[in-house]
């Protein structure tokens, strides 16, 4: 089937993206205008992850080891970092809430679909008369992705980058175990608004802030003036999830020094900043957080040996893992105060992204509890 983007077309298999008219929203969602926005906060927001940013497909490339213009085909697959955390947050039967812009195409209502069959609450959802993101992902030889673009249209003038902060549901954010958000709605005045509105809620109440820098060049406008923009947001996090590429684009932490100690990492950020994960692909993560005794915990994970067939989500499902094994241990300051069950939700998420790279898709090869546990059971690492 063909898709169109204006400058380009491109075949894709099973799915007919963008082709017709887009869909009119139910008459519920038209009572409140063009925006899908429940007003009501969560129901029962303590113990809560919320997940806040982009929904988007990935149409990840049906051919590797070739540039985008000499990509035959293409299968989209949901995606979107945050989307994809608030699904695996859920696969690991935490209470997930996902807050996000949305069109009013077919997309839409694929992605809302998806999300609510996972029980991830959307009472935050807006839903806008733009085009739900699609990306498009080419690989190389050896399964690592590139993002070379979009589809439908130009980057700023998709349903996420409209996401509106009068309509957050704040005493929700308030009141959540954690907000988790990346950083590539920054480039958008309209959602970086509502970004920093929500994390000034969760300030307000017990929520703890993580944010995960997700670095994707293709979604910023200005890659000069956009680290001081991360590093601005970040400052107001109790946990930054980096790789060891952004801890040197971010921070101009050289990789290897930042993997070895994370520490040079961390005290470049904020004393509001309690912890800080660093992946490193086959090199495995790091990590490290100020204890409750005014010193640090501090480790490294190698990868497990694995069969990778598609790394898209890997970071995003051992985001979800941390996330799962620190709310159910009680809480940032119980991994603060324990060495041990922070080395283990380290080591978990480890599982969880290694997990989800034996399989395709970001959303579809997520784990549950049980198959990171097993995989972790097997102490299989590199």
């Amino acid at each position: 089937m063909a898709y169109a983007s204006g400058r380009h077309q491109t075949q894709y298999r099973g799915l007919q993206l963008h082709c017709r008219p887009q869909q009119a929203l139910p008459r519920r969602a038209q009572r409140c205008g063009r925006l899908r926005c429940k007003a009501k906060a969560l129901d029962s927001p303590q113990g809560t992850v919320i997940c806040l940013g982009e929904a988007l497909f990935d149409c990840l490339a049906d051919q590797k080891g070739v540039p985008r213009d000499k990509v035959k085909s293409w299968t989209p697959y949901p995606g979107g970092a945050p989307a994809n955390v608030a699904c695996a947050v859920a696969k690991h039967d935490c209470k997930s809430a996902f807050i996000t812009a949305l069109g009013q195409d077919e997309l839409a209502q694929k992605m809302i679909k998806l999300l609510e069959s996972l029980r991830v609450d959307l009472s935050g959802l807006q839903q806008n008369d733009k085009p739900t993101r699609d990306v498009l992902v080419v690989f190389d030889d050896s399964g690592d992705r590139e993002f070379v673009g979009f589809g439908s249209a130009k980057n700023g003038e998709f349903a996420d980058a409209f996401l509106e902060a009068g309509k957050l549901p704040a005493d929700a954010i308030r009141n959540a175990s954690a907000l988790v958000t990346g950083t590539l709605g920054l480039n958008f005045p309209v959602t970086a608004k509502a970004m920093h509105k929500a994390l000034e809620y969760a300030r307000e109440g017990p929520c703890k802030v993580l944010v995960d820098v997700n670095w994707r060049p293709v979604f910023w406008d200005d890659h000069e003036t956009a680290p001081q923009q991360i590093r601005e947001y970040v400052d107001k996090a109790d946990i930054l999830k980096l790789s060891d590429d952004e801890a040197e684009i971010i921070y101009g932490v050289e990789h290897g020094t930042a993997l070895d100690k994370p520490e040079s990492v961390l005290e470049k950020t904020s004393d509001k900043v309690q912890g800080l994960l660093l992946s490193a692909g086959a090199k495995g993560c790091s990590y490290i957080f100020r204890n409750n005794k005014g010193g640090t915990f501090k480790g490294r994970v190698p990868v497990f040996k694995i069969d990778v067939q598609d790394t898209t989500g890997a970071g995003d499902a051992f985001l979800s893992g941390f996330l799962a094994s620190m709310v159910k241990a009680g809480g940032m300051e119980a991994l603060q105060a324990d060495e041990k069950k922070l080395r283990y939700a380290v080591e978990f998420a480890t599982a969880c992204g290694a997990f989800t790279t034996t399989k395709l898709g970001a959303i579809d090869a997520q784990p549950t509890p049980k198959d990171a546990e097993e995989l972790l059971k097997t102490r299989d690492f590199a």
